[in-house]
């Protein structure tokens, strides 16, 4: 299963608001910056760079095994487009709880 298939995949940065006139970057033009570390048993946290931006995107996972290994698939592909990580395998077995 790659990562475009989790429900809520792709996911929008948190803080923009259009109507406010901010610039909603594409997939293609933000890179994997960082990966925060877990807080939250289901949360994954990271942050993207769009021309020298800093965005930060929440990912909500069904449990924490899946949080945990999204966030270690995510560690190996920094500097990577948002749009290449949807095109990331994850294992199938941390899709069970």
């Amino acid at each position: 299963m790659r990562l475009r298939e989790l429900p809520e995949w792709p996911l929008s940065p948190s803080a923009l608001n259009p109507d406010r006139g901010d610039n909603v970057p594409k997939p293609d033009q933000v890179f994997l910056k960082s990966v925060e570390p877990r807080r939250s048993e289901n949360r994954v946290v990271f942050t993207g760079d769009f021309k020298g931006d800093s965005h930060t995107y929440t990912y909500e996972a069904r449990h924490g095994r899946l949080a945990q290994h999204i966030e270690s698939v995510l560690h190996t592909h920094i500097g990577k487009s948002m749009m290449h990580l949807g095109d990331v395998e994850i294992d199938e077995d941390a899709l069970v709880e």
